[in-house]
Formats: structure tokens, C-alpha cells, sequence
């Protein structure tokens, strides 16, 4: 079918009649316009999380064009409109004009069905057009539907990119959303009435995506080195490059895992207000900085060492399948997130092949478990709401938080009850000249877990246990007084 056939068959679809009164028709687009993101990367994302299976069929959808592909996606996926990050400054001036009398048309490259979803949801326009599966209404497209709907200089059209300067060529005014490189272009085709201003992200938004703040959890792999006593600097160099590597690695994986979670994260209290989730940064440009972040840092860890290399890509492997598949599965999640923790001390062991103490493991499994829990039972506590409506990504309901709390509590102990064991073991006297004050860290390690798990029951427990204690003043206190006992065990008896 040729592209005025095309053309004309969403026009004759719509059926819509011109506006001849005083004010020309706004006609709005919708994807990085009206919403900051595009919809067919939505609909991709949730194909990837629900149905990922269905992605090779991509290729062939592609085949009959992009309005197909965007046709398939809207067919095979069901996309919550209601929670999309939309531009508030432009809805309110959107629905000024409304209510000024003026007709307000949606036209979109995005599938008729989304659109009309988003119509629906907004109660702001007149008429939708959209891509029908067939043509796809975007660019030279959009440009001469407008101008066979309403003729040259009928319309005043709200765009976003470069792909809109054509229609602002044949519109009487336009609305640019975006920068003054932008607006400056589409003054050469027409008269700018108004400038959304859209913000590149910052390094500041880029940090929050890459969650720099969890790199404090990567510290753990030095704590092999501290336990062992190790004091060689060449082994601390080594482990140093590690953490960078491990942390490289986390970062890509953080941004796939909100990528994924990008739909149920809008519902959320606080995860709404992730980059992602609240459109700072576009989906396409999330998974290529997650891509090159994962290759190098695996391509790397291997030069570093063979055996951290692989524990690494195993990290890798696991955290894409927990992204995936295991968070949603009732308690299986929180054993899986808990031995992301004790990955990082093997990894850190692995690179200058220092041995773990027999009891250091199952002692890092329980505590880390704690707080993985710990974690949990926040999410219920705090977003009640939307784990009732079956939108948290989870497989918990609110009337778990109860059994969570019992075994994170119960984990904390055994956690405590093993490590009061080590400093009764022969092996702790290899290391330590009076390990008698090794068992003041008992109270203090419970005190500490306690302390969590009392947030997380007043709903004070907003992020990850172990991020929290970098802003924590008590934490350090805790910390502080640690090391004074492990100190105290080093030196030898009067």
C-alpha cells in the first residue's frame, strides 16, 4: 500500500470535521512531548519482562514497517497509561486552552490504541491520530495529514525533536519542547510561541541511575584482606581494582534491574522518584550505558583474575535472572538478594586467594539475610497500597509482612549465635592474641540488627539497610565501637 493510501486511511478512520473558529487547532504530539519517554521503548521494556521470548519476533514485525512493530507491542502488552511521567507544565497549559474554547487534537507516532488510552486517561483532546499499524504518523507523515486535515498555517503543532520541524514548516505556530537549539530551529519554519524547557540530564541524575551511593556495599570486598590481616599494599592495589570493576558491574546491572522495574517503580512512594521511573533519563540511553558498563567490567575482571572474573560474571548472570524472574518469587527473592553480599566477599577472597574462615560464610548468609528481609518487609510496610494491587513486581501480600519479620528477626540471631561459636573455635586464636573481647561484638552486631529491623517496623527503613548506615550516626558509633574490640583482641594479654 503506498504512503498516501495510507494516509488516507486514517483520515477517512477518524473522520474528524475542522475547527473554523477564531483560534487555530493545537494539535500536540505525544511521545518525549506530552511524555517524557516514547512509548514503543515502554512497550519493549514490559515485552522484556513478561514475554521476553516474544522479543525475537521483533525482526519480523519490523518487516512490514515500524507502525507494525508499534501495533504488535500494543497488542502484546498492557501498558498503564495512569502512571506515566507526564509534563506537568504542558498539561496545565493544555488544559487552559481547553478550557479557553480552543480544540486540542493529539497526534502521535505512537499505536492508535496507546494513544487513545492516553486520551482517555487526560480528558483533554478533541480527536486522537495515530500510527494504524500501517503508516506510521511521524515526521513528512504527520506533516502532510495535518496539512490535508487542516490545511497550510490551520494548525499549531507541539513538538519535541527534529522530526517535528516539518510539521512546524506547515503550521501557523509552533510550541517546542525541548532546548534553545531546538526552539531556534523551529523558528525558521515558523513563529515560537512558547518554550517547555526539557533538561539534559545532569551528572547528579546520573549518579542516582548508576546508584552511586551502593557502591559503599562493594567495600566488602576488602573485608577478606581486613580479617586476614593482610598488610601487603600490591594485594590492596589488586583488591582496589576489583572494587572499581565489581562496582562498574553493579552500576550496569542497577540500571537494567530499574529499567525493568520501571512500571511498578511509579507506583511506588519513593521509587517513583528514580531517574528512570520519572523519565530524566530515556530508556534507549539507559540500555546502551548499561551495555558498555557490563562488557567492560566483565572483559576487564578476568585480566584481573580468572577466578574473580568468573564469580563476577556468575554475580552478573544471577542479578539479570533475579531482575527477571526470581523477585517475583516468595522468599526465594530475599535468599538470592541476600547472597549478592556474600558474592562480594568471595569475590574479594578470589582475587589475592585469601581463605575464608568456615564460619565466616554462614555467618555473612544469615546476617545478610536480615537485612534482605528487613528490606522486604519495608516494601509492604510502605507501599501497602500498591502491593495490594498487585503492581509491586512482587509476590508478597501485605499479611506476609509478619512471617518476613519472624525470619529476619530469627536470622539475625542465628547470625550472632554462629560467630559467638568462631570466637570459641582453634582458629581464632591464629589470629587474634586475646579473643576473649571478640564476644562484645555479639551484643553489638544484635544491637545494630535490632536497631534496622525497629526502623522498618515504624516504616523508617526507606532504602537498602546497608546504604542507610552510611547516613546513619549510629551506625558509625556501632562501627567505631567494632573496632575498638577488634583492636583490644589483637594485643597481647598483660
Amino acid at each position: 500500500m503506498s504512503q498516501a493510501m495510507d494516509v488516507s486511511s486514517i483520515k477517512s478512520s477518524t473522520q474528524a470535521t475542522v475547527d473554523h473558529g477564531s483560534k487555530p487547532v493545537l494539535c500536540v504530539d505525544l511521545d518525549g512531548t506530552l511524555v517524557k519517554g516514547d512509548l514503543l521503548w515502554e512497550c519493549i521494556l514490559l515485552l522484556l519482562k513478561r514475554k521476553p521470548l516474544w522479543l525475537v519476533l521483533l525482526p519480523y514485525w519490523l518487516l512490514r514497517g515500524k507502525a507494525s512493530v508499534k501495533r504488535h507491542l500494543a497488542r502484546h502488552t498492557e501498558l498503564n497509561v495512569a502512571t506515566l511521567p507526564y509534563r506537568s507544565e504542558l498539561l496545565e497549559f493544555l488544559r487552559a486552552e481547553r478550557l479557553s474554547g480552543r480544540r486540542v487534537v493529539l497526534i502521535t507516532a505512537a499505536d492508535e490504541r496507546l494513544a487513545r488510552s492516553v486520551a482517555e486517561h487526560l480528558g483533554l483532546f478533541d480527536q486522537v491520530y495515530a500510527s494504524d499499524g500501517k503508516c506510521n504518523l511521524k515526521g513528512r507523515q504527520k506533516a502532510e495529514f495535518l496539512q490535508g486535515l487542516f490545511g497550510k498555517d490551520g494548525f499549531e503543532y507541539v513538538g519535541d525533536s527534529s522530526a517535528d520541524l516539518e510539521v512546524w514548516d506547515g503550521a501557523q505556530a509552533a510550541y517546542v519542547v525541548g532546548g534553545p537549539r531546538l526552539a531556534e530551529q523551529a523558528a525558521q519554519m515558523t513563529e515560537v510561541k512558547r518554550v517547555f524547557s526539557h533538561r539534559q540530564p545532569s551528572a547528579g541524575t546520573w549518579i542516582r541511575a548508576l546508584r552511586g551511593h551502593h557502591w559503599f556495599k562493594n567495600l566488602l570486598l576488602f573485608l577478606p584482606l581486613g580479617l586476614a590481616h593482610r598488610v601487603s599494599a600490591l594485594q590492596w592495589m589488586r583488591t582496589a581494582l576489583g572494587f572499581v570493576l565489581f562496582g562498574v558491574c553493579a552500576s550496569g546491572l542497577y540500571i537494567l534491574n530499574d529499567l525493568l522495574d520501571l512500571h511498578s517503580d511509579r507506583g511506588h512512594p519513593w521509587k517513583s522518584k528514580r531517574p528512570f521511573a520519572a523519565g530524566e533519563i530515556s530508556i534507549p540511553g539507559g540500555l546502551a550505558i548499561s551495555f558498555v558498563l557490563l562488557t567492560s567490567a566483565l572483559g576487564l575482571s578476568f585480566l584481573l583474575s580468572l577466578k574473580f572474573g568468573m564469580v563476577l560474571f556468575i554475580y552478573a548472570a544471577l542479578t539479570m535472572w533475579y531482575s527477571l524472574q526470581i523477585k517475583r518469587i516468595v522468599l526465594l527473592d530475599v535468599f538470592v538478594l541476600s547472597s549478592f553480599y556474600s558474592i562480594r566477599i568471595l569475590a574479594g577472597a578470589l582475587i589475592e586467594s585469601v581463605p575464608l574462615s568456615q564460619w565466616f560464610l554462614p555467618f555473612s548468609l544469615f546476617f545478610f539475610l536480615s537485612l534482605a528481609m528487613a528490606k522486604r518487609y519495608s516494601e509492604l510496610v510502605n507501599a501497602e497500597q500498591l502491593v495490594n494491587s498487585g503492581n509491586s513486581g512482587r509476590g508478597y501480600i501485605t499479611g506476609d509482612k509478619d512471617v518476613l519479620m519472624s525470619l529476619g528477626i530469627g536470622s539475625s540471631f542465628a547470625a550472632v549465635v554462629i560467630f559467638s561459636l568462631y570466637v570459641h573455635s582453634p582458629e581464632v586464636v591464629v589470629l587474634y592474641r586475646s579473643p576473649a573481647p571478640l564476644l562484645l561484638l555479639c551484643p553489638i552486631i544484635l544491637y545494630w540488627l535490632s536497631r534496622v529491623w525497629l526502623k522498618a517496623h515504624r516504616g523508617e527503613l526507606h532504602e537498602d539497610p546497608i546504604t542507610l548506615a552510611m547516613r546513619d550516626p549510629v551506625s558509625y558509633a556501632v562501627a567505631l565501637a567494632a573496632i575498638v574490640v577488634l583492636v583490644a583482641s589483637m594485643m597481647k594479654r598483660a
